[in-house]
This record gives C-alpha cells, structure tokens and sequence, in this order.
C-alpha cells in the first residue's frame, strides 16, 4: 500500500499495518495496470478489521510497472546529442523557410535604407541585431530567465505544460483501455 499512496491514521501500528498490505500482485515483466478503489479498501479490511477508510482523490489508480534499468551515460549522452542536432538543424530549416517565404532578406534591407538612407545587398548592421534577437527571445519565451516575479519563475514553462498534457494524456488513454479489456 505504501507504494499506492500515503497513508494518515493517528495509530503508528495501524498505520504500518496498512501500509504493508499488499493489494495487487505485480508480474516481473514491464507492462501497464491499474486498481480500483474498492479492491484496495477489500485487501486492506481483510488484514485489518474495526477500522474507517476514506481515498482521497481518484479512485481509481494507474500503474506503471518497470523493471530496473541499467545505467547507460553514453547511450544517454548520445541520445541529447542526436535530438539536439536534430531539434538545432530542424528549427533552423523552419526559420529560413519562414524568412524565405516572406521575403525577409528584402524586408531587412528596407528597414536598413528607411534608417540609414543607404542601399545596402547585405545588410549586416540589421541582419545580426536581428538573428540574435530571435534566439534570445526564443530563449527568455521559454525559460523566464529575465522575469521579475518569484511567481512567474516559478510556473511551469510552455514546453512544460506540453509535455505534462501529453503524460496525461498517454495515462488517461492506456487506463482506459486497461478498463475495457478487464
């Protein structure tokens, strides 16, 4: 029961009786599982008796069941490596097509001979400003650095939030599946 939930009941001995209970036997392999609420109150009320029980939250509990993994540092450096060559050249790609398909080049030097009166091919006093600009707000959008609120930085991230939705999701999916084969 401990690696359900947590456990609060003012006896120490009651308390440690229920979070030794076992509820559900667990295969070695890594697979998927849940329990409901109902089979946790029966298995814990068949060890102990005379007592209350109140879940708060879900009654219904996701399982994911993993085996142990074995330290792998360079598999996993090579892992960051790979995405993030992937994820620095795929939004690079974006960026140009982007640019080229607004005519960004042009428009750069515009905006150059509207400040300086100057027709200029290649701009750079405008280019760099401006391809510094875009990875640095890209970089302040996602992280907060430059925040002044202890709140603010304190709020999961955008990229965050994504990911957070995307597990939810994923769980919500399998133990919905879980409940219709059962």
């Amino acid at each position: 029961m401990k690696d359900l939930g947590e456990v609060y009941c003012k006896n120490t001995s009651i308390k440690k009786k229920v979070e030794e209970t076992k509820v559900l036997k667990v295969k070695s392999d890594e697979s998927y599982s849940y329990i409901s609420g109902n089979k946790i109150i029966a298995k814990i009320l068949d060890n102990i008796d005379n007592i209350d029980i109140s879940i708060i939250g879900s009654s219904d509990i996701f399982l994911e069941i993993k085996g142990k993994e074995e330290p792998r540092p360079l598999l996993n450096l090579l892992k960051v490596l790979a995405v993030a060559l992937i994820l620095f050249f795929g939004s690079s790609m974006a960026i140009i097509n982007f640019f080229e398909d607004v005519d960004m080049k042009s428009s750069l030097e515009r905006l150059h001979y509207i400040i300086t009166g100057r027709q200029e091919k290649n701009p750079m006093i405008v280019t760099i400003p401006f391809s510094l600009g875009i990875g640095l707000g890209i970089y302040i959008f996602f992280n907060r650095v430059l925040s002044f609120s202890k709140r603010r930085k304190q709020e999961p991230g955008p990229l965050e939030l994504e990911l957070y939705i995307y597990d939810k999701n994923i769980e919500d999916s399998i133990l919905d599946d879980l409940k219709k084969s059962k």
